[in-house]
């Protein structure tokens, strides 16, 4: 089970202090930190064995996300470990804030459905000529059909997403707001994967390829892919990416500057804060529509509950007067 941001944001960011301090990798990773202190010993006695940075990185568990691997590698093979260790930091520092912003957002609407969802069964039972008819079987029930649709497709869907079905990623994309910000996240995933590959020393045409799978976009890797083959004939990227009908005019114009002033690396990376900016300002709009959406049902369903509610009460008030 990977870490979560913040540790691994921390992780990586005291590993490159550290490293940057002058201490060895192994003494480093004997360090305490927030990754699992066993997998670290582990991976310090192998490193004292002898052991390449490539080899360590392949065999650690599954703690430490597959995407950030390559950057590691390629880093610490060209001596710029420190570096990119702090990129990954910042990076993960970043989604961590985004989580908690988005967690924040949507905790209020769900506490209120979650506290209607226990007080409207029981309200049910009430009977105005007859009074409280409790059943258990009844009030559960209740409880279960407003609970288990939202936790049940949720669940479903999350797990959906999570394996990457087509339908799942296909509904995701077509939402207001959250496939603007999946495009963007996208977008910014690869460009701070390939600007990091290559400040880190990494040949160029492997490093679209691993950017491509860091990105998490089919379309985006699929072009990687081509992409790739094109620098295996010797040619510049720059000018063919238009032919991909992936990447924006924005992104290929940066890339084909930076390409020809010899600066990719850091056009990549400006792009990608630019990219992450333009997903966090998509994010936040869904952090704010969503929950105003299911708020907003939430709202009609008390108004719609109120209303039953009287109107049960009006009629036993006028069953009472007619007797």
């Amino acid at each position: 089970m990977s870490l979560s941001p913040q540790k691994l944001s921390l992780f990586y960011r005291q590993l490159g202090q550290q490293l940057s301090a002058g201490l060895t990798l192994v003494q480093a990773l004997r360090m305490p930190s927030p990754a699992p202190l066993a997998d670290c010993q582990r991976l310090a006695a192998q490193a004292e064995a002898g052991q390449s940075v490539r080899t360590l990185v392949a065999s650690a568990g599954p703690w430490l996300p597959e995407q950030d691997r390559p950057f590691l590698t390629a880093s610490a093979e060209s001596g710029c470990l420190p570096r990119i260790l702090e990129n990954l930091a910042e990076r993960y520092a970043q989604l961590h804030a985004i989580r908690v912003r988005v967690a924040l957002a949507c905790a209020y609407p769900l506490v209120v459905y979650h506290l209607g969802a226990l007080v409207f069964p029981f309200l049910r039972l009430i009977d105005f000529q007859q009074g409280i008819t409790w059943s258990l079987a009844g009030y559960l029930g209740g409880v279960f059909c407003l609970l288990l649709p939202v936790w049940g497709g949720g669940t479903v869907f999350y797990l959906l997403v999570q394996k990457g079905h087509p339908l799942a990623l296909g509904l995701l994309d077509r939402l207001p707001a959250i496939g603007g910000y999946r495009e963007n996240q996208a977008l910014a995933d690869f460009a701070f994967a390939l600007g990091n590959l290559l400040e880190a020393g990494a040949p160029i045409g492997s490093s679209w390829l691993d950017a491509g799978r860091c990105s998490r976009s089919t379309l985006i890797e699929t072009a990687s892919r081509h992409v790739h083959s094109i620098i295996e004939q010797g040619l510049a990227p720059g000018p063919r990416l238009a032919a991909t009908a992936v990447f924006p005019g924005e992104f290929i114009a940066r890339y084909m500057t930076g390409e020809t002033t010899g600066n990719l690396e850091s056009a990549l990376l400006k792009l990608a804060a630019d990219y992450q900016a333009k997903a966090n300002q998509r994010l936040l709009v869904a952090s704010m529509l969503y929950p105003g959406v299911l708020f907003g049902l939430i709202a009609l369903l008390v108004a719609l509950f109120v209303i039953s509610f009287y109107a049960s009460y009006f009629n036993a008030l006028n069953a009472m007067a007619n007797g």
